[in-house]
This record gives structure tokens, sequence and C-alpha cells, in this order.
């Protein structure tokens, strides 16, 4: 059966416990051996130093190297009870065996001397024997904690990089479904553009304007054309849009010939500015449904764009129809079409609350649209020189 991460974590860090375990003893007990052993030396340098000295040296601390091994299942048993009961527990089990080491190491002695007047050094004999297995307690305890310390750390930063990887799944999935949203607000405009244009050639057609049907529809594939080429997550210059929206008014000037005029105020700075594609073109469509189409003189259109400091302005203004004019206030509807209400859910998927739409009547008649976004911009390639001057069509 296959080991889950947590249970290979958890092999890991007993392997790595096992290592410092049998590195701590190797490294304690030949420490303890090498000290015992020069300070044997230094003592004996006066006297004829005993023969079986180094043989004796080496076999206590075979056994105490053994007894220390019975020390750690009791230190790990206690290592989760209250501290106080440990600490009780530690020093028992560390007496029991200073004491048992203390035993050995004298009978040893005892036998190889046969000096039977050695227990009544027992004491010291045992407070040596305690100083060496406290001193492997506290290495031992200090090392267990900073392997706890450790594995803690590990856990800490697995569980930050879990976050990390969590985070970063939920904005992709954020991003995806943002781009998701705005092609399908971006594509919505498609159909409902083609709709209105086609009832227009539909209307050209029947009044046997065959030539004007004919241009309206060479025209509509140019800008078909256009749309489709254009990204519809990508922003794209201002002076890109400009040139979308004056393709599709050259669609709608083959209905209105005259009859249309179009004005465009355009500062420079603004002309590099990103703004999301398609994002005037239903300005502009409102603007010809509402002013244009019922007004027997027709009408102009204003497009303007101004940085103000760092927001872009932009304003899509009509001079009304002589029926909106003369219509009671406020009985003239606000456009409610697919396109505004568009247009609005798309600058809030791109902009959160950092833009604003407005609409409202101008005073001499006719609508006005006004849009702030923040101030973006990039070098473009000039396509089209006139934009930033007064165009009339």
């Amino acid at each position: 059966m296959a080991t889950t991460p947590q249970q290979q974590s958890g092999q890991v860090a007993v392997l790595n416990s096992q290592r410092w375990f049998w590195k701590l003893q190797l490294v304690s007990w030949l420490g303890i051996l090498v000290t015992t052993f020069l300070s044997l030396t230094f003592w004996h340098s006066s006297v004829e130093w005993p023969l079986f000295e180094p043989g004796n040296t080496l076999f206590q601390c075979g056994i105490g190297f053994l007894l220390s091994l019975l020390l750690k299942p009791i230190f790990d048993v206690a290592w989760e009870t209250p501290v106080a009961l440990r600490t009780f527990i530690y020093l028992v089990a560390v007496g029991v065996i200073a004491g048992i080491w203390t035993l050995v190491r004298m009978e040893t002695y005892i036998r190889l001397t046969g000096e039977h007047s050695l227990w009544a050094e027992f004491g010291g004999w045992y407070y040596a024997s305690l100083f060496v297995f406290l001193f492997w307690s506290a290495l031992y305890c200090g090392v267990k904690y900073f392997l706890l310390l450790q594995n803690e750390h590990e856990k800490v930063l697995e569980v930050a990089a879990f976050h990390e990887r969590e985070q970063i799944r939920r904005l992709h999935a954020e991003a995806v479904a943002k781009e998701a949203q705005l092609k399908m607000l971006r594509y919505q405009l498609n159909p409902h553009f083609l709709f209105n244009t086609l009832n227009s050639i539909n209307a050209l057609i029947r009044f046997e304007q065959a030539g004007e049907a004919r241009d309206m529809v060479v025209r509509l594939s140019q800008f078909l054309r256009h749309s489709l080429t254009e990204d519809p997550v990508n922003k794209v210059s201002l002076e890109q849009e400009i040139g979308a929206v004056l393709l599709y008014l050259d669609i709608e000037k083959t209905r209105f010939a005259d009859r249309l005029q179009i004005k465009l105020d355009i500062e420079e700075e603004t002309r590099r500015a990103l703004v999301p594609s398609m994002l005037l073109q239903p300005l502009a469509e409102n603007a010809v449904k509402y002013a244009i189409a019922l007004s027997e003189s027709g009408g102009t259109i204003r497009i303007r764009a101004r940085r103000e400091g760092e927001q872009l302005s932009l304003q899509v203004c009509d001079s009304g129809s002589s029926e909106s004019q003369t219509a009671p206030s406020g009985e003239e509807p606000l456009s409610t079409g697919v396109g505004l209400a568009n247009i609005r859910e798309r600058l809030s998927t791109l902009y959160a609350d950092e833009f604003s739409l407005t609409q409202s009547r101008k005073e001499v008649g006719g609508m006005l649209v006004n849009i702030r976004i923040p101030f973006e911009s990039r070098e473009v390639k000039k396509e089209d020189n006139n934009t930033n001057r007064e165009v009339i069509a």
C-alpha cells in the first residue's frame, strides 16, 4: 500500500532521530573515554601506571555505552508525560543506571586489584557515574528538543508552501474565470451588433437600395474581420479603438449619409492609452439608435478623450433627436440595452471599483456617457494620423 506524504514525513523524522541518537552515543562515549584516559594518564604521571588500566577504561566505557541504551526507551516513554513527572522519572532512571554502572566499575576494579576496602569510596565513584549520565541525559534531551524544533519548522514550511500553492491555484482559477467572463461579454457584442446591422441591410433591400446594401455588407465584413482578429481579453490602444468605431460608423453612414456627423476630440497623450477592445462601439451604436435614427435632420456624435491625473476620461455624446427634445423631462428612458450593461460588466471585471460609468441627459438635448478608468499606456505604432483632429462624415 502506498504511503501518504504524512507517513513519509514521519518515517524520515524517525530515521533522522535514530541517526542523531547513534551519533550522540558515539560522540559522547568517545569523549568520556578520551577524557577518562587522559585524566588517568596525568594522575599516574608520577607513579607507575597499571598495565590493566587502558583495557579497564575501555571496558567501563563499553558498559556505560550499553547501559545508556536502556535509558533511551525510558526517556522516550516518559517524554509525553507532564514536565514534573517526566523530570522525576528521568532522575530516578539516571540514578539507578548510574548506580549499576558504579557497582560494575568498582567490582571490576576490585577483581583486578584485590582492594576490597574500595567499597568505602562508593560515594565518590557514584558521584562520578551520576555526573557522566546526567551529562549524557542533557545531551540526549537537547538533541531531542532540537529535532522536534527542526521538525516543527519543516512542518511550518510545508504548511506555508501548501497555502502558497493553494493561493496560486486560486489566483489561476480566478484568472481563468475572469478571462472566460471577459470573452463571453466581449463575444456577446458581435451578435448584438450584427443583428442590428442585418436589420438595416434588410431595410435597404426592402426599399430597393441595392447599392447601399452592397456597400454596407462590404463594410460589415471589414468590421467583423477587425473585431475577430482582436483578442477579447487583451486591451488595445485608444487609437485602435477609435479606428474600430470609425469602421462601424462607416457602416451606419451607408444608411444615414449626410445625416450622420462625427466629431473627434482626442488628446495626443491619450492615443496610446490602453482600453478594453470594443469599448466605444456599443456607445456609438446607442447614439445612432436613440438619436440619429429618430431625427429627420440627423445629428452629431462626439467622442472626447482626456487624461485627468492618473485616469483616462472618455465621453461619447450625441445631439439628440427632435422627439427626445420635446419629450417631458424624465420620460425619455436611458439606454438599458445589451451594450451599456455589457460595458459596465466588463469594466467591473477588469477594474473592480477603479472605474466609473455615468449616463446623463445634456441640457441642450442628447445623451452623454462618461467613462473614467485608470490611465495605462504603451508606445504604439501610429496607424491613423487623422484621428486626433475633428472628423466630419
